[in-house]
């Protein structure tokens, strides 16, 4: 097999061995919990709509009676190349609108669009709260949010719990809950940054405007975190703050959005890699927890490469030899989401959801061949529509 096996069998089980020791950490470290803060300014809570008549109006319905818990705090909706009543029918639920009808598509983009279109509306503000059309937000979210944001924080993270029906949704729905629960747990609990999730994301409003000229993926949630972490901010997770967010029902649902999530890691890896680079050099520990575990996805892939790598290498070396190593990548695997069983609410539908794995593993191949067709997304990436 030659000595190059080696170093390619390590590189298999690089993000079981830094999950594994997430693992480890949420077991043994303490939870130490938010410094309490001064008093600060109230928010804008800012949602990007496209085309979401019939969904934005619940949403605000239901959101409006929670800004009470950060005082001061305003509504904001972006209805952004709408051919509906969006902009209508959130201005009757209680928001102010702002209509945008030209310029590139995308959350980063409205994002910044808005920031500098309604500056007045924001600059007293301590910071901007980004969800989806279709979030839900439970009671006492906003005040939780305020406090990491008072206690110093530079951003900071809801606990994002997904909803579906279906089983492809429920088990995109079972990585990321895994991903909160012992991932971003481990992380706060060493005072390491969370990565952001695009909804529940609240950042402090001066560093958002200062950033949010850069955005131009289609994951604008990954290139803050790169930007984030090249300047060693504070992001931290906030898991008493609680976003409800409906998954796709259908399995094709489930593959076009993972395709969209890779097409837009792409992209930020093609124009952060001095940003990356920054982060990892300077960040420490923590930096690398986070950047190297969020570009080593999906999970779903790499276990399937260390499977096929356990098999081609063994057939190779016999009992002796690489294969061991991703063998062992496995077992890190399976101790990983068995762990999991232990921080999910519904212990029992999960595990039962484990045994439909494979057809998650199928979805995640689907999702890589469209994002593989699609490639005029990359090239979408500064100019055009993305």
């Amino acid at each position: 097999m030659g000595w190059i096996t080696w170093p390619i069998a390590c590189l298999m089980i690089g993000d079981s061995v830094l999950r594994f020791l997430l693992l480890c950490l949420r077991l043994i470290m303490p939870d130490r919990g938010v410094q309490p803060g001064s008093d600060i300014s109230g928010a804008v809570v800012l949602i990007a709509a496209r085309d979401e008549q019939g969904t934005i109006g619940p949403t605000l319905e239901a959101l409006v009676p929670h800004l009470a818990e950060w005082p001061g705090s305003s509504l904001w909706v972006v209805a952004d190349h709408c051919k509906d009543l969006t902009a209508d029918e959130a201005r009757r639920a209680g928001a102010s609108v702002a209509v945008r009808d030209a310029g590139r598509l995308g959350k980063g983009a409205v994002i910044d669009w808005w920031l500098e279109r309604c500056a007045d509306e924001w600059r007293d503000a301590s910071a901007v709260v980004v969800l989806d059309a279709d979030s839900r937000i439970d009671p006492g979210s906003l005040s939780a949010l305020r406090s990491a944001i008072a206690s110093g924080a530079d951003a900071a993270q809801a606990f994002i719990a997904p909803k579906a029906r279906a089983s492809a949704g429920r088990l995109a729905g079972w990585s990321e809950v895994l991903m909160q629960r012992i991932d971003d747990e481990a992380r706060r609990r060493m005072r390491w940054p969370v990565p952001l999730r695009g909804t529940g994301m609240t950042l402090r409003a001066p560093l958002l405007a200062e950033l949010a000229p850069r955005l131009h993926t289609l994951a604008e949630d990954l290139e803050l975190d790169a930007l984030l972490a090249a300047r060693r901010a504070r992001v931290v997770s906030v898991p008493e703050a609680v976003i409800r967010d409906p998954k796709p029902d259908s399995a094709a649902g489930v593959s076009r959005q993972r395709a969209r999530w890779l097409q837009g890691q792409l992209q930020v890896l093609r124009d952060y890699r001095r940003e990356i680079a920054a982060a990892l050099f300077r960040g420490g520990a923590g930096a690398w927890m986070l950047l190297v575990l969020l570009f080593l996805r999906p999970k779903t892939i790499f276990m399937g490469l260390r499977t096929i790598g356990a098999i081609a290498l063994w057939a190779g070396a016999g009992w002796r030899g690489p294969w061991l190593i991703p063998a062992a990548g496995l077992g890190l695997d399976l101790v990983y989401y068995l762990g999991g069983a232990f921080v999910v609410d519904d212990r029992r539908r999960y595990i039962a959801d484990l045994f439909s794995a494979p057809r998650y593993v199928a979805l995640w191949i689907y999702s890589l061949l469209l994002a593989a067709v699609r490639r005029g997304w990359l090239r979408a990436g500064r100019g055009g529509d993305a």
